[in-house]
């Protein structure tokens, strides 16, 4: 059907094998699979070789360089009665009314719209792929820009079709109890991501250096701050609950920039530094020589501003280590240190 409506919208009478090989997004150099399509077509009585045009000099698959165009245009007052007749929900804004070309253009998508509209049964959203696939056949049609405008104009909601966006970057996290109200840990590492995790699923842990948390993220260094709203786009993923996020990385500059610019591009969320775990890894670093860290980025730059929550002292301490350019790694706190609560 979308071949028809495509031929259609193509404007012309005739249409050149190139052109052609275009609209049926087809691979030129599957030769078979395009005769195969074409030869189709040309049965069905929708297109016609043009023989004067001459062919593509491929023996086993013989091509015409160009093609009538057979089928018409139906009336717009038949086009109309079609749309009259689709869900209310697809007449609501009047816009296929109005635009009846694009009716035409769209008619295989509407159609498929309109037949899951009316026979939709109430359940769970499932994922946008998920649903193209079980609303037509094919995965990436609600990902189709031209479609997604359709969908824009009729004014169809991801609600109306009951389907979500999963996130771009889909974070680790183990979360054993769903609430509406959640205290989650980003961890910088894989390692304490992990160890955590293991606390959590194994000995039952609720809270960590007194306090109580709900579950476990691995940010993946820098992978939770490049994307302006990863994190905003997780929490809309998980249903919007109400969350608390508590960061902790390494102790350096690299660390801090990252907790930073999370932050910064999540600005609607709740995310503050877990201060007991940095204190934990302060407390451990007094008494080992610090290694250099291997980014010399941020040079000059104050952090201070992050650290107003821990002591003068411990303030002094972590001004010291990022003005040398020194790295505390989480690494610092191994599965033992945890497991002493």
């Amino acid at each position: 059907m979308y071949i028809k409506n495509n031929l259609l919208a193509y404007g012309k009478r005739s249409i050149t094998l190139e052109a052609l090989t275009d609209l049926l997004k087809a691979d030129p150099a599957d030769t078979k699979a395009l005769f195969d399509m074409i030869s189709e077509l040309v049965d069905a009585s929708i297109l016609e070789p043009v023989k004067n045009s001459g062919q593509n000099g491929n023996r086993k698959y013989p091509l015409f360089k160009k093609y009538r165009i057979l089928i018409k245009e139906e009336s717009s007052e038949e086009a109309e009665k079609q749309i009259r007749q689709l869900h209310p929900a697809l007449q609501r804004t009047g816009y296929l009314s109005s635009h009846v070309q694009e009716y035409l253009k769209h008619r295989d998508v509407i159609e498929c719209l309109n037949a899951f509209l009316f026979s939709r049964n109430a359940g769970e959203p499932i994922s946008r792929k998920e649903r193209s696939f079980e609303i037509f056949g094919r995965e990436k049609v609600l990902d189709d820009p031209e479609v997604k405008s359709l969908l824009r104009h009729l004014e169809i909601s991801e609600s109306d079709l009951g389907f979500y966006d999963t996130p771009e970057y889909c974070f680790h996290d183990y979360i054993p109890e769903r609430k509406n109200d959640l205290t989650l840990l980003i961890c910088e590492n894989k390692d304490i991501w992990f160890n955590i995790r293991r606390c959590m699923f194994e000995d039952h842990f609720t809270s960590l250096f007194g306090v109580a948390i709900d579950g476990v993220v691995y940010g993946n260094g820098n992978k939770v701050s490049n994307k302006a709203g990863a994190l905003v786009e997780y929490v809309r993923f998980m249903g919007n609950p109400i969350v608390t996020f508590l960061y902790w990385g390494d102790i350096d500059r690299e660390g801090f920039d990252i907790f930073r610019r999370t932050r910064d591009v999540n600005d609607s969320l709740n995310i503050e530094l877990f201060i007991p775990g940095y204190r934990k890894m302060i407390e451990r670093a007094q008494s080992i020589c610090l290694e250099n860290s291997p980014s010399s980025k941020k040079e000059g730059v104050s952090f201070a501003d992050l650290f107003e929550d821990f002591s003068a002292e411990e303030q002094k301490f972590l001004n010291r280590v990022l003005e040398d350019n020194k790295l505390i790694p989480q690494e610092i706190i191994s599965y033992t240190i945890l497991s002493e609560r």
